[in-house]
């Protein structure tokens, strides 16, 4: 991609910090992707999305410690939030972010992402 930022760094003081001491909480992080070119963007993210299990009803994507959501998608834009909680959710949410940063985000030529992380819940 030619915009930044592509990749999400973890933010360990979030997921590890003093609103989850317990570490009991869900960690999700928001990919607000703008600008692919819309073919490329539907290939590579189905893809990705296939080498994953999916619930078969509502949508959603799993694969160990992580899930995804696909919020929307089309016309080079796609909106999907990443979810990991308990002892492993840095480890799960990082390995889930990368994965898709290697497999989708830096096999685009154009396109914006923009990361965001919502509150613990």
């Amino acid at each position: 991609m030619t915009n930044s930022p592509q990749r999400y760094a973890m933010n360990f003081g979030w997921v590890w910090g003093p609103d989850n001491p317990l570490l009991d909480k869900v960690a999700r992080l928001a990919l607000n992707l703008r600008g692919a070119d819309p073919e490329a963007l539907d290939a590579l993210l189905g893809s990705w999305l296939a080498g994953l299990d999916n619930d078969g009803e509502r949508g959603r994507y799993f694969q160990g410690g992580f899930g995804v959501e696909v919020l929307s998608q089309g016309s080079g834009a796609a909106d999907i939030v990443f979810s990991s909680g308990g002892q492993d959710v840095a480890d799960s949410l990082g390995y889930a972010v990368d994965s898709f940063c290697d497999d989708v985000l830096r096999h685009l030529t154009a396109g914006t992402a923009t990361w965001t992380e919502l509150p613990l819940e």
